[in-house]
Protein backbone atom coordinates (compact mmCIF):
# COMPACT_ATOMS: atom_id res chain seq x y z
CA UNK A 1 0.00 0.00 0.00
CA UNK A 2 1.43 3.34 -0.52
CA UNK A 3 0.66 5.16 2.76
CA UNK A 4 1.24 1.81 4.23
CA UNK A 5 1.51 3.48 8.46
CA UNK A 6 -2.23 5.34 8.17
CA UNK A 7 -3.98 4.53 4.50
CA UNK A 8 -6.40 6.51 3.19
CA UNK A 9 -9.98 4.89 2.80
CA UNK A 10 -9.18 5.56 -1.46
CA UNK A 11 -5.79 3.42 -1.41
CA UNK A 12 -7.71 0.65 0.81
CA UNK A 13 -10.84 0.62 -1.40
CA UNK A 14 -8.40 0.03 -4.62
CA UNK A 15 -6.30 -2.63 -2.87
CA UNK A 16 -9.45 -4.33 -2.28
CA UNK A 17 -10.14 -4.05 -5.86
CA UNK A 18 -6.57 -4.79 -7.18
CA UNK A 19 -6.62 -8.30 -5.22
CA UNK A 20 -9.82 -9.19 -6.30
CA UNK A 21 -9.20 -8.62 -9.99
CA UNK A 22 -5.86 -10.20 -9.75
CA UNK A 23 -7.67 -13.18 -8.31
CA UNK A 24 -10.51 -13.04 -11.03
CA UNK A 25 -7.67 -12.61 -13.95
CA UNK A 26 -5.83 -15.85 -12.74
CA UNK A 27 -8.93 -17.94 -12.73
CA UNK A 28 -9.81 -16.82 -16.32
CA UNK A 29 -6.54 -17.71 -17.35
CA UNK A 30 -6.07 -21.24 -16.13
CA UNK A 31 -9.76 -21.81 -17.16
CA UNK A 32 -8.28 -20.56 -20.87
CA UNK A 33 -5.08 -22.32 -20.93
CA UNK A 34 -6.85 -25.23 -19.38
CA UNK A 35 -9.08 -25.16 -22.48
CA UNK A 36 -7.21 -23.64 -25.30
CA UNK A 37 -3.60 -24.86 -24.22
CA UNK A 38 -0.23 -22.76 -23.20
CA UNK A 39 1.35 -22.19 -26.61
CA UNK A 40 2.26 -18.58 -27.64
CA UNK A 41 0.22 -19.18 -30.94
CA UNK A 42 -3.00 -19.79 -29.12
CA UNK A 43 -3.11 -16.72 -27.08
CA UNK A 44 -5.10 -14.76 -29.25
CA UNK A 45 -7.77 -18.12 -28.49
CA UNK A 46 -7.46 -17.63 -25.09
CA UNK A 47 -7.93 -13.72 -24.91
CA UNK A 48 -11.22 -14.01 -27.00
CA UNK A 49 -12.45 -17.22 -24.03
CA UNK A 50 -11.41 -15.18 -21.28
CA UNK A 51 -14.03 -12.28 -22.15
CA UNK A 52 -16.79 -15.03 -21.76
CA UNK A 53 -16.80 -14.60 -17.83
CA UNK A 54 -18.79 -13.13 -15.61
CA UNK A 55 -18.00 -12.40 -12.08
CA UNK A 56 -21.54 -13.25 -10.95
CA UNK A 57 -21.55 -16.53 -12.47
CA UNK A 58 -18.18 -17.16 -11.35
CA UNK A 59 -19.10 -16.60 -7.67
CA UNK A 60 -22.20 -18.54 -8.04
CA UNK A 61 -20.16 -21.39 -8.52
CA UNK A 62 -17.42 -20.24 -6.29
CA UNK A 63 -19.76 -20.15 -3.28
CA UNK A 64 -21.21 -23.70 -4.53
CA UNK A 65 -17.64 -24.86 -4.45
CA UNK A 66 -16.56 -23.15 -1.59
CA UNK A 67 -19.62 -24.61 0.80
CA UNK A 68 -18.86 -28.13 -0.52
CA UNK A 69 -22.23 -28.32 -1.57
CA UNK A 70 -22.62 -28.32 -5.75
CA UNK A 71 -26.35 -28.04 -6.87
CA UNK A 72 -28.06 -31.13 -7.62
CA UNK A 73 -28.37 -29.99 -11.51
CA UNK A 74 -24.65 -29.55 -11.29
CA UNK A 75 -23.25 -32.83 -9.30
CA UNK A 76 -25.73 -35.50 -11.25
CA UNK A 77 -23.45 -38.08 -12.90
CA UNK A 78 -20.27 -37.01 -11.22
CA UNK A 79 -18.54 -40.03 -9.67
CA UNK A 80 -19.63 -41.47 -5.99
CA UNK A 81 -16.65 -40.65 -5.07
CA UNK A 82 -16.06 -36.66 -6.84
CA UNK A 83 -14.36 -34.60 -4.08
CA UNK A 84 -13.91 -31.54 -4.12
CA UNK A 85 -10.24 -30.58 -2.96
CA UNK A 86 -9.41 -28.08 -0.27
CA UNK A 87 -7.36 -26.23 -2.91
CA UNK A 88 -10.64 -25.23 -4.68
CA UNK A 89 -12.18 -24.40 -2.01
CA UNK A 90 -9.89 -22.14 -0.61
CA UNK A 91 -9.59 -20.55 -3.72
CA UNK A 92 -13.59 -20.53 -4.23
CA UNK A 93 -13.95 -18.86 -1.09
CA UNK A 94 -11.38 -16.66 -1.50
CA UNK A 95 -13.39 -15.61 -4.91
CA UNK A 96 -16.51 -15.06 -3.20
CA UNK A 97 -15.09 -13.39 -0.25
CA UNK A 98 -13.13 -11.16 -2.14
CA UNK A 99 -15.99 -10.10 -4.71
CA UNK A 100 -18.50 -8.93 -1.50
CA UNK A 101 -14.98 -6.61 -0.36
CA UNK A 102 -15.05 -5.10 -3.97
CA UNK A 103 -18.89 -4.08 -3.97
CA UNK A 104 -18.31 -2.58 -1.09
CA UNK A 105 -14.86 -0.85 -2.01
CA UNK A 106 -15.94 -0.32 -4.88
CA UNK A 107 -19.91 1.12 -4.66
CA UNK A 108 -20.85 1.96 -1.36
CA UNK A 109 -19.23 4.99 0.29
CA UNK A 110 -20.28 4.52 3.73
CA UNK A 111 -18.05 1.39 4.25
CA UNK A 112 -14.82 2.06 6.22
CA UNK A 113 -11.91 -0.36 5.48
CA UNK A 114 -9.29 -1.46 8.01
CA UNK A 115 -5.60 -2.33 6.67
CA UNK A 116 -5.38 -5.04 9.13
CA UNK A 117 -8.97 -6.07 7.33
CA UNK A 118 -7.50 -5.47 3.80
CA UNK A 119 -4.17 -7.28 4.40
CA UNK A 120 -6.17 -10.37 5.52
CA UNK A 121 -7.96 -10.63 2.29
CA UNK A 122 -4.64 -9.81 -0.07
CA UNK A 123 -2.81 -12.66 1.88
CA UNK A 124 -5.79 -14.66 1.67
CA UNK A 125 -5.94 -14.49 -2.03
CA UNK A 126 -2.23 -14.64 -2.22
CA UNK A 127 -2.31 -18.25 -0.61
CA UNK A 128 -5.36 -19.28 -2.12
CA UNK A 129 -3.45 -18.35 -5.47
CA UNK A 130 -0.59 -20.87 -4.57
CA UNK A 131 -2.15 -23.13 -3.42
CA UNK A 132 -4.49 -23.44 -6.20
CA UNK A 133 -1.45 -23.23 -8.66
CA UNK A 134 0.41 -25.87 -7.04
CA UNK A 135 -2.49 -28.43 -7.18
CA UNK A 136 -2.24 -30.80 -9.98
CA UNK A 137 -4.32 -31.18 -13.08
CA UNK A 138 -6.62 -32.91 -11.66
CA UNK A 139 -10.43 -34.07 -12.94
CA UNK A 140 -11.58 -32.18 -10.19
CA UNK A 141 -9.53 -29.47 -10.61
CA UNK A 142 -10.80 -28.82 -14.17
CA UNK A 143 -14.10 -29.35 -14.00
CA UNK A 144 -14.21 -26.52 -11.08
CA UNK A 145 -12.75 -24.44 -13.74
CA UNK A 146 -15.07 -24.85 -16.23
CA UNK A 147 -18.18 -24.07 -13.92
CA UNK A 148 -16.94 -20.71 -13.68
CA UNK A 149 -17.70 -20.47 -16.78
CA UNK A 150 -20.64 -22.50 -17.60
CA UNK A 151 -21.65 -22.39 -14.27
CA UNK A 152 -25.08 -20.77 -14.88
CA UNK A 153 -26.12 -23.08 -17.57
CA UNK A 154 -25.15 -26.23 -15.73
CA UNK A 155 -27.27 -25.17 -12.67
CA UNK A 156 -30.33 -24.82 -14.78
CA UNK A 157 -30.23 -28.37 -16.04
Amino acid sequence: MLDAKKPKQANLRRAVSSAYYGLFHCLVDECCRSLVGTQHAQSPYRHILGRAFEHATMKEACTSFAGSQLKAAVAKGLPASFAIPSEVKAVARAFADAQEMRHLADYDRSERFVRSDVLALVEQIEAAIEDFADLSASNEKKFFLICLLTWKVLAKR
